[in-house]
């Protein structure tokens, strides 16, 4: 019994002056076992990577190389070129020859118009003058604006006669001017007439001659505060013109 003692005491002894390196030989073991194991993991992830990589570079073999691949593009389609036709290279039957005379240089004179003969619609005093473009007053509407025509006085009901020689181009009934009847000229010219009776013995279309009655007179809504006139109008190219000027030329 004191023998077991001894050896447990003995045994004590050892390990009380041993142990510390009897535990720093397992540190050791224990840490180079876990080195080894981490090592062989990772020794094992590179290996299964690079069979990854040959496996995807066997997979790319597949594929065509650019060029071959760039081979298979069709070229751009080429701009189409008519064929050479056998009497292209003949001379055309069109073409002037040396023989032919040149063409003449002298301009094509067009047949003037004669000039037409024009008088006043309506006998009686002008009341108000055509104002090329600038503004008068306007009794009626009580604004400022162009008076594109002139006003003949005339009594309500008394007859118009066409100014000239013409074809009555449009008639029309307007809330400011009321009936208006509008004839075309040879020489370029047209006139209005406005403020006549809404029942006419012309039409659109009709040829008239100069002092053939058109109309008779009624009156004109936006200068229905004037006295009776006649709204006599004058246009050539689409622009208004006194139509004194063109009736003083042809008297």
């Amino acid at each position: 019994m004191s023998k077991l003692k001894f050896s447990n005491g003995k045994f004590s002894r050892f390990l009380s002056s041993k142990g510390f390196y009897v535990a720093l030989a397992v540190c050791l073991v224990g840490a180079s076992a876990a080195t080894w194991v981490a090592v062989n993991r990772t020794i094992t992830g590179i290996e299964n990577a690079n069979s990854q990589i040959l496996e995807s570079e066997s997979n790319f073999s597949n594929f065509p190389l650019l060029e071959e691949t760039e081979k298979t593009v069709p070229d751009a389609p080429q701009p189409y070129s008519p064929p050479a036709s056998s009497s292209s290279a003949q001379p055309s039957s069109s073409t002037p020859s040396s023989e032919q005379e040149a063409p003449s240089n002298e301009q094509v004179t067009l047949p003037v118009t004669p000039s037409l003969a024009y008088s006043l619609p309506v006998k009686g005093k002008i009341s108000n003058p055509f104002s090329n473009g600038e503004l008068i007053k306007n009794m009626t509407l009580g604004d400022w604006r162009t008076h594109d025509g002139v006003d003949i006085l005339a009594a309500k009901g008394e007859d118009v006669y066409a100014a000239a020689d013409g074809v009555v181009e449009d008639i029309k009934s307007d809330p400011l001017w009321g009936t208006v009847v509008t004839i075309k000229h040879g020489d370029g010219h047209e006139t209005i007439y406005a403020g006549l009776n809404s029942s006419l013995p012309v039409h659109v279309g009709e040829s008239v001659q100069i002092k053939q009655a058109i109309g008779s007179l009624d009156g004109v809504p936006c200068e229905i505060n004037d006295e009776s006139h006649l709204h006599f109008a004058m246009r050539r190219d689409g622009a208004w013109i006194d139509p004194l000027s063109i009736i003083a030329k042809a008297s």
